[in-house]
């Protein structure tokens, strides 16, 4: 909106100077060369008039120009355009020492702001500093409280912004502005602004409108706006905002509010959220949203003093403030939010839930890849980690969602010199409690991520609704989390992180099923075979503990361990979260004695790590994760037979063979096998 500003305040520059030059010129071409000519040598940009250019002198002084556009030399992208621009002067106010423009309109106007990925802007002019307006004192004749318009009208207008150095577009369409008697004066004058907004995620445009009653008084430096009502559906945010003392020290007084709308309903306008065209958004009042909200400010400090929310069934009380930066001080910023019992079940409903008598149907899978190529990468604030300095807590008494809940969550936030730390205290869940903390150490080039987290006690049938995989396993769930990475972005923070998570699982079950599934296929290469699917399907295990390791990354470089009584696996490899799979080379060994021999298996077994392959997407049944490595089980099952026949062949010697010819049969048996 503020290069929307701008631009409208160029096109008004533009054509007072065309005005102007225009009464000294009688032939309309030279009007239109000498108007060209004026703009590029005041502003460096080019500006083209293709249409008709009008002039009229009597009883106001009126310019109208047909088909005008501008652009920058440097770039090959046009700047703006307009179908038709009109101004419209009353002569005899500019005679009496004021200055009333009795029309200004703009009709198809079309304005681009484009960044490219350099950082640089198409409206950049290359060389050219800021200089003060020719004129010194002479421009003081028509002080700016002495301006009025009494018609400003914008029909149709668009504007469109693109960042390509953040991955960003946004468009604005369909922009009607109208005023009347638009002054800063003092007199009340309303503003009427419609407009279509959208950006690059979006389905659909979202209409949008602000309107205003407005009061701005420049020789006194103050304004007011009541009435304010922005539009953005289902929401209506209505309120009013005092500004004082803007010749000496502003200060900001300002209220809104907004009567109860669906959380859903503007998630989905804002494309926050797929349409869901089988849910009425206006039955469950535990989607609503209301507010109430105070803002105060001045040179020094901009606050929030009073945030109060009712939302999912709970009151929400905040405040915040901005202390701005000063030569002796970086910018502070506190806050601090203290809710209820928040339900969100009404915002994640649960698989199979109907509206009414229809049974909603399943989402659609998104494409990873696709999402992964273009997913803006989000890099790590430096910059405000080093400049701002930040004090805040959240205490929130529950959150749920379906099964899920948490109780007694406080979380705290800090900024100083550079570090950021986050705390988060213990938090009940599922009979458990979890805790927390991270650190972004932004003091050096490279910023350094700590993150660590415990686990207690967190029962894992309770979690499984949750999380479907762990349906496999049942117990309570104990677990450390160490983890370091470094990077300026998201991206190189994955692609760094190292560290270790160790756990253990205690009064536990286990579907074994996998498990007998791999050792059913290595018994079925086995000479003597064995009666694997006589195991239980379920085992409890007296220990079932284990860690997992990362080394730079999660794609390879991770190192597996697991242990359950006399079942052990081990081994490496990664994920690719981008494409939803992962790929693991494992060891599925079963120890002799002293191990608690929970998993019966013949002796030729024991002790052997049999090699499989644990690859799949994550969405694959559990059945298809992991198979045995067949060449290599193959290869095991020589050997244990050569290892068999060697063993026998020992015995031999040491029962029958003369002692003095022992060591020359060892040695011819060794030459035989090896």
């Amino acid at each position: 909106m503020k290069n929307f500003f701008k631009v409208l305040i160029a096109l008004l520059v533009v054509l007072t100077a065309g005005f102007l030059l225009a009464l000294s010129q009688v032939n309309t071409e030279r009007n239109k060369q000498a108007i060209q000519t004026a703009v590029r040598d005041a502003t460096g940009y080019e500006l083209v008039i293709g249409g008709d250019l009008s002039l009229s002198v009597f009883p106001s002084l009126g310019l109208s120009l047909n088909d005008i556009r501008a652009r920058n030399p440097a770039f090959p992208q046009e700047l703006a355009s307009a179908r038709r621009a009109v101004l419209q002067i009353d002569l005899l106010s500019i005679l009496g020492g004021t200055f009333r423009v009795e029309e200004i309109t703009a009709e198809d106007f079309h304005a681009n702001y484009f960044v490219q990925a350099d950082g640089r802007s198409i409206w950049t002019i290359d060389g050219r500093g800021n200089t003060e307006p020719a004129g010194g004192d002479g421009a003081n004749n028509y002080p700016l409280e002495s301006l009025s318009i009494e018609r400003l009208r914008i029909a149709n207008a668009s504007i469109d912004i693109q960042d390509q150095s953040q991955g960003l577009r946004y468009r604005v369409d369909n922009l009607n502005l109208d005023s009347t008697d638009t002054n800063l004066a003092g007199r009340p004058f309303a503003i009427d602004l419609q407009f279509d907004y959208e950006n690059n995620g979006m389905s659909a445009p979202v209409p949008m409108s602000l309107y205003a009653d407005i009061r701005a008084d420049l020789a006194a430096g103050s304004a007011s706006l009541d009435t304010i009502r922005l539009s953005v559906t289902p929401m209506l945010l209505e309120g009013s905002a005092t500004l004082a003392g803007l010749n000496e020290s502003p200060t900001l007084q300002a209220n809104f509010s907004a009567a109860p709308f669906d959380v859903l309903g503007l998630m989905e306008s804002l494309a926050l959220r797929e349409p869901n065209p089988q849910l009425d958004l206006a039955l469950d009042s535990g989607r609503q949203l209301s507010l109430q909200m105070e803002v105060q400010g001045n040179s020094q400090r901009l606050s929030v003093p009073s945030l109060a929310m009712d939302f999912a069934g709970a009151s929400i009380n905040a405040n915040a403030e901005v202390r701005f930066a000063t030569g002796l001080a970086p910018t502070s910023v506190s806050y601090s939010v203290i809710a209820g019992d928040i339900d969100l079940t009404a915002l994640f409903p649960s698989p199979g839930e109907t509206d009414g008598n229809t049974a909603m149907e399943p989402a659609a899978e998104p494409d990873l890849n696709q999402v992964a190529q273009y997913q803006p990468q989000t890099e790590i604030p430096v910059e405000l980690l080093r400049s701002t300095s930040l004090l805040g807590s959240i205490a929130i008494d529950s959150i749920t969602a379906n099964t899920l809940r948490l109780d007694n969550i406080s979380l705290y936030t800090n900024i100083e010199d550079g570090v950021l730390d986050v705390e988060l205290t213990p938090v009940e869940l599922f009979e458990g409690n979890v805790q927390g903390t991270l650190r972004i150490d932004a003091r050096n080039a490279t910023p350094q991520l700590q993150v660590s987290a415990a686990i207690q006690d967190l029962n894992l049938v309770e979690l499984a609704p949750s999380v479907s995989r762990l349906s496999t396993v049942t117990g309570f769930l104990q677990a450390e989390s160490n983890y370091t990475a470094r990077g300026l972005t998201t991206s190189a923070l994955m692609d760094s992180i190292s560290g270790n998570t160790a756990f253990r699982v205690t009064e536990n079950s286990v579907d074994i099923g996998v498990i007998k599934q791999v050792f059913t296929a290595i018994a079925a290469l086995s000479p003597t075979g064995e009666a694997i699917q006589q195991w239980p399907d379920v085992i409890s295990f007296s220990s079932m503990s284990g860690y997992w390791l990362l080394d730079n990354g999660l794609d390879t470089g991770q190192e597996l361990k697991l242990r359950m009584d006399n079942f052990d696996v081990s081994g490496g490899g990664g994920l690719d979260l981008d494409a939803g799979t992962f790929d693991y080379d494992l060891l599925f060994t079963v120890l002799g004695e002293p191990f608690t021999q929970t998993i019966p298996i013949n002796n030729l077994y024991h002790d052997v790590p049999w090699p499989v392959d644990c690859s799949a997407a994550f969405d694959d049944p559990v059945n298809r994760y992991c198979r045995p490595d067949f060449t290599r089980v193959r290869e095991i099952f020589g050997q244990i037979g050569t290892n068999a026949v060697r063993n026998r062949l020992e015995e031999v010697i040491t029962d029958q063979a003369p002692s003095e010819l022992q060591d020359s049969a060892r040695g011819l048996l060794r030459s035989i096998f090896n």
